[in-house]
């Protein structure tokens, strides 16, 4: 959609690079809209939103086990189509911790499940993925 998109640009013969941008600026945000990235907040919402602690641990299971298998990632391998990163892995993760779980975001990865019983304001204390929050 987007390589369809700029040839259409290319075609209308805009007097300005700025024009011609905002013209394949309107189809990129068709195509990403339509077709949302993995790693994306669009693509995140629209798979994980809406689930429950039990479904979100799972999928936090799963996607660990996607992360395992990813490639590191980088500019070059975002230029592949289909090429899944550990980056956006990550940032999927890290978006059901924080719109699911109700999770700060860290650094760290976000396999984890907050521990059960004592807490803080300020520590998120982590347990492994697959007890429910159970040390």
């Amino acid at each position: 959609m987007i390589q369809n998109g700029i040839k259409v640009c290319q075609a209308k013969g805009f007097a300005t690079v700025g024009e011609r941008d905002k013209c394949v600026a309107e189809f990129t945000a068709k195509a990403n809209e339509r077709y949302p990235a993995r790693g994306s907040d669009a693509y995140a919402k629209k798979h994980y939103g809406g689930m429950s602690k039990a479904q979100a641990e799972a999928t936090l299971i799963e996607l660990q086990k996607e992360w395992e298998g990813a490639k590191k990632g980088g500019y070059f391998s975002a230029r592949r189509t289909g090429v899944v990163t550990k980056k956006a892995v990550a940032a999927e993760g890290w978006w059901i911790q924080v719109n699911v779980l109700g999770v700060r975001e860290s650094q760290d990865d976000p396999w984890f499940m907050e521990c059960k019983g004592f807490q803080t304001a300020n520590i998120v204390r982590r347990c492994p993925l697959g007890k429910g929050g159970a040390e």
